[in-house]
């Protein structure tokens, strides 16, 4: 690995206005995954049976794999209390080791969220007894953040009594006790006292993460108040300490809540970001618009902090949330395959162990318990499984994020810009079946053999209908239009190739910089592909399609590292 002889990685991160700055004063976009399931597993995510998602009744006890605390005391069942005691810093250490960090800095990331799960830190236990061994364990991954450059925000994603009423936060139920009770408000402190005690020196350290998906359910919005105070308490307390770090604050509902968002949180420093959650957001700039309100009032910034999804759309609102000013954070960096073996998104991903099927049974179908010798010996294969180095690889999902050659964009996915006329032409005034993309005003239609998206009844409950406008529709160009696409870190030739079908005659001429190229198309009633230009190796290249002549319907545009045969 080769790391950049200029990286915007330096001294503390801070918040200057709506930007965010290094220790240089230069501004910086973060961009990077999460150590999802590192001090705090997610059984979904790490091999236990599928089964819904649901909060509604908020006493149901957890399941027995499906957070930190029942798969500690699930694995004690199986393999001993001894054995048990001694997974967990291995399961830390494995699952998060120097090749995972080294691995994304190669990829061009400047930056990583690490999740900390307050009983890893502080044991739930009468007094204040620190996990120090969590601890060192937390300073050799922030060496190896600082060797390789990556800002490191810690994130508390799971605290004391529990903050979200999800099982993400690793409670004892659905009930968001940390709003509750004061001697969880207290520990919750204690422990950011003792984090911002020990690393407040420590540049490489990007920020506090100070509660992960407050009140992520509905059913708890009444504690929103509570929320807010406790920021306050909480960030005071913090600030007597730590004056160097930036803070990023999550609202309720999962960090998509703004509610809370009506003061100066940082009266001390005012060095504090809105953090938002971006799961299930239409890849479009306007989905953007309901976090961009309070940053504007409050001149400070937002930063998508976690999400995931189809890596197309994810990419396409990336690029939005990149034309805002707003850095990006991807969950999760590091899964389990699924239990059926199918890969995942995420893009390291360890197999499960040959006779899982087992542990699964036993805990979630009331079969017999494996004896404790084979039970060890399955999570012991778990162990091995999750080292960087045995697990597989999905790297085309970095492609897509970081807008590299070997990616084929949709027509539909073209750059987004806060001003007509920046990145595409647009006069097209009636819109388009998803209503996606409507206040660009291109002409956006249904791709041949594509239905519209359904709709039911207004009163009705609503349906979950699948809706996916990037597959669906393509991008009309007629004489005189033009739309561009970006593709970054080029290090070799690329190929720009484009997909369309010419509704009749149509010349294109097709540009980047000082390149450009022309093509005739007949009229014609499939697409075809053809190549366009062939752009030279440079950190950024954007590419600008017009229509000179005639019209064509525009359905994608690939950016391919390999010759292919083409008309």
């Amino acid at each position: 690995m080769i790391l950049p002889k200029y990286s915007l990685v330096y001294g503390f991160l801070h918040t200057d206005g709506r930007a965010m700055k290094n220790g240089r004063g230069e501004e910086i976009l973060l961009k990077g995954w999460a150590a999802g399931n590192w001090t705090n597993p997610e059984g979904f995510l790490c091999g236990d049976t599928p089964r819904p998602w649901s909060a509604d009744d908020a006493a149901q006890p957890p399941g027995r794999f499906d957070r930190a605390r029942s798969m500690e005391a699930s694995l004690s069942l199986l393999c001993g209390n001894e054995y048990a005691a001694s997974f967990w810093p291995q399961w830390y250490r494995n699952h998060l080791g120097e090749a995972d960090i080294r691995s994304m800095a190669s990829y061009g990331y400047n930056s990583i969220r690490l999740p900390l799960n307050a009983r890893a830190f502080l044991p739930e236990e009468p007094g204040y007894h620190w996990n120090e061994d969590s601890f060192r364990m937390l300073d050799q991954v922030l060496d190896w953040c600082e060797q390789y450059q990556l800002y490191a925000i810690l994130d508390l994603h799971t605290t004391p009594g529990g903050q979200s009423g999800i099982k993400c936060d690793d409670g004892i139920d659905y009930v968001p006790r940390l709003f509750l009770e004061e001697e969880s408000m207290e520990r919750t402190i204690r422990l950011w006292e003792k984090i911002a005690s020990r690393y407040k020196n420590r540049w490489i350290v990007g920020g506090y993460d100070l509660l992960n998906e407050p009140l992520a359910s509905h059913q708890w919005f009444s504690l929103m108040p509570v929320l807010s105070s406790f920021y306050d308490r909480l960030i005071k307390r913090i600030r007597i300490i730590d004056k160097n770090h930036m803070l990023t604050l999550e609202g309720a509902g999962a960090a998509t809540n703004m509610e809370i968002f009506n003061h100066n949180y940082d009266p001390v420093c005012s060095n504090w970001c809105i953090h938002v959650h971006y799961y299930r957001l239409s890849p479009e700039i306007r989905s953007l618009y309901s976090f961009l309100e309070p940053s504007l009032r409050l001149n400070v910034p937002v930063w998508l902090g976690e999400g995931g999804g189809n890596v197309i759309e994810i990419a396409s609102l990336l690029d939005a949330a990149q034309a805002l000013g707003m850095g990006y954070n991807l969950w999760s960096w590091k899964t389990s395959v699924m239990n059926n073996g199918n890969l995942r998104r995420d893009p390291v991903q360890y197999r499960l162990p040959a006779n899982w099927e087992k542990i699964t049974a036993c805990l979630n179908e009331g079969a017999p318990r494996p004896s404790y010798k084979e039970c060890q010996a399955i999570f012991d294969e778990m162990l091995e499984n999750m080292k960087f180095e045995n697990c597989v690889q999905v790297p085309d999902q970095h492609d897509y994020i970081l807008r590299r050659p070997g990616r084929i964009v949709p027509a539909a996915a073209y750059d987004s810009a806060k001003t007509i006329g920046a990145s595409f032409s647009g006069h097209w005034d009636y819109g388009n079946p998803f209503d996606f993309r409507t206040e660009d005003r291109t002409k956006l239609v249904l791709k041949k053999g594509c239905l519209p998206p359904r709709k039911d009844m207004p009163f009705s409950k609503p349906a979950n209908f699948a809706r996916d406008p990037l597959q669906s529709l393509v991008l009309e160009l007629s004489m005189g239009d033009y739309v561009s696409y970006t593709v970054r870190d080029v290090t070799a030739a690329c190929n720009v190739l484009i997909t369309a079908r010419a509704l009749t005659n149509t010349d294109v001429h097709i540009s980047c910089g000082d390149a450009s190229a022309d093509i005739h198309l007949e009229e014609t009633a499939g697409t075809i592909t053809c190549k366009g230009l062939v752009l030279e190796p440079a950190m950024e290249h954007t590419v600008r399609i017009c229509v000179t002549g005639g019209c064509l319907q525009l359905e994608c545009v690939e950016f391919t590292r390999t010759s292919a045969t083409l008309l």
